[in-house]
C-alpha cells in the first residue's frame, strides 16, 4: 500500500523540455519515491477517478475547474512555472490545499539572459542591428556601462539575480518592490508607491515583477514619457505590465533608444504585429528564463521537496499568496 499519490498532467509530449516524465518524479522524490504512486496523463486525457484520490497534483496551465470538481483529496497543487496571475482568485483550491509555484528556477538562466540584454541595450546594439539592415555605417559611440543606472522593477528571485550579474560592471543598481527594504544586489531600494520618482534617473529599465492586478499596465504612456531622453527598456515580467502601444510611440519618436521584449499578450506574437516593425525593438520569443537541459528536474526538486515537508508538517516553500497574487 502506498502512501500517497501524485498525478501528473503534461501538456506537452514527451520530446518537450517541458515534458515532466514518472522517472523525474521519482527521482525528485528520493526515498519518498518508494512511498509513492505516480501516475502521468495527457491534459487532453485525463483520468478523473485517479484524480480524485491523489494528494498532489504537479502541472502548468491547468484547467482550475478539474481541480475543483475532482481534486478534493489534493494536499497542494504544484504549477512548474513561476507565473500563476492565470489560478486567480484562489477559490477553486480543495479546503485546506495550497498551491506552490517554481519560483526562483529561471534565476539562473534569467539572470544571465537579463543582463547580456541590459549590456545590448546600453551598448545601443539595437540601433547597430537596424543599421546594418540599412547598409548604414553609424559609428555613433557609448558611454561606459559603470556610469549607467538600471531599475528594477521587481526584485524578487529573477530580478536581483539580474542585478548581481550587473553590479561587476559597476552599473548602478535602484531596486524596486512592495516592502522597499534594503537588498545586498541594489545600491538603493525603493517601494513600488516611489517608482515614479526613480523612473528619471534610469538608463535601463527592467520590468521583472509578477503580473497582479496592482502591476496591470504599470508602465504605461506617463511612466515612459517621465524616462530620460535615450533610455531603454526590458520587459522579462508579463506582457500586460508594460503598456506595448506607448512604448512603440517612445520608440518611433526616438525618445526611447531601444527595448527589448521577451514577454507578449497573446503568445506566440502574431505575424501581423506591429511589434515586429518597429525600429530599436529586440523581440525574443519568451525564452529568457528556461532552460532547455534541467528545467523540469528543478521545478520537481521544489516540488519534491514540499512533499517532504508536508508529510512532516512543516510549512511549504514557494506557497503562493492568493492576497498577493504570487
Amino acid at each position: 500500500m502506498r502512501d500517497f499519490l501524485v498525478y501528473i498532467e503534461n501538456k506537452h509530449t514527451p520530446e518537450s523540455p517541458y515534458f515532466v516524465s514518472k522517472e523525474a518524479v521519482s527521482r525528485a522524490l528520493g526515498p519518498n519515491a518508494r512511498r509513492s504512486e505516480i501516475v502521468i496523463h495527457p491534459e487532453q486525457e485525463p483520468d478523473l477517478n485517479v484524480l480524485r484520490s491523489a494528494s498532489y497534483f504537479v502541472g502548468s496551465g491547468f484547467d482550475v475547474r478539474r481541480l475543483r470538481e475532482h481534486g478534493q483529496s489534493l494536499r497542494f497543487v504544484h504549477c512548474t512555472s513561476a507565473g500563476v496571475e492565470k489560478y486567480m482568485p484562489l477559490d477553486w483550491l480543495p479546503n485546506g490545499a495550497f498551491l506552490t509555484n517554481s519560483s526562483g528556477v529561471h534565476a539562473e538562466k534569467g539572470g544571465a539572459f537579463g543582463a547580456m540584454t541590459v549590456m545590448m541595450l546600453c551598448e545601443g546594439v539595437p540601433r547597430h542591428i537596424r543599421n546594418q539592415r540599412l547598409r548604414r555605417w553609424d559609428n555613433q559611440l557609448s558611454a561606459c556601462l559603470s556610469s549607467k543606472t538600471v531599475v528594477v522593477l521587481g526584485f524578487g528571485e529573477l530580478g536581483s539575480a539580474i542585478a548581481s550579474r550587473l553590479r561587476p560592471f559597476g552599473v548602478r543598481i535602484v531596486g524596486v518592490s512592495r516592502s522597499g527594504r534594503p537588498h545586498p544586489d541594489a545600491n538603493e531600494m525603493v517601494e513600488v508607491g516611489d517608482l515614479q520618482s526613480v523612473l528619471p534617473i534610469a538608463d535601463c529599465l527592467v520590468v521583472s515583477c509578477p503580473l497582479t492586478p496592482q502591476t496591470f499596465g504599470l508602465i504605461g504612456r506617463k511612466q515612459i514619457a517621465s524616462m530620460k531622453s535615450g533610455a531603454s527598456l526590458f520587459n522579462i515580467a508579463r506582457g500586460p505590465v508594460v503598456d506595448n502601444a506607448a512604448l512603440c510611440a517612445a520608440l518611433e519618436a526616438g525618445h526611447l533608444s531601444g527595448a527589448a521584449l521577451d514577454v507578449f499578450d497573446p503568445e506566440p506574437l502574431p505575424a501581423t504585429s506591429p511589434l515586429w516593425d518597429v525600429p530599436n525593438l529586440m523581440i525574443f520569443p519568451h525564452i529568457s528564463c528556461d532552460d532547455a537541459d534541467g528545467y523540469v528536474d528543478r521545478c520537481l526538486s521544489i516540488f519534491a521537496e514540499n512533499v517532504e515537508h508536508d508529510l512532516a508538517g512543516r510549512p511549504l516553500r514557494n506557497r503562493v499568496d492568493g492576497k498577493a497574487g504570487y
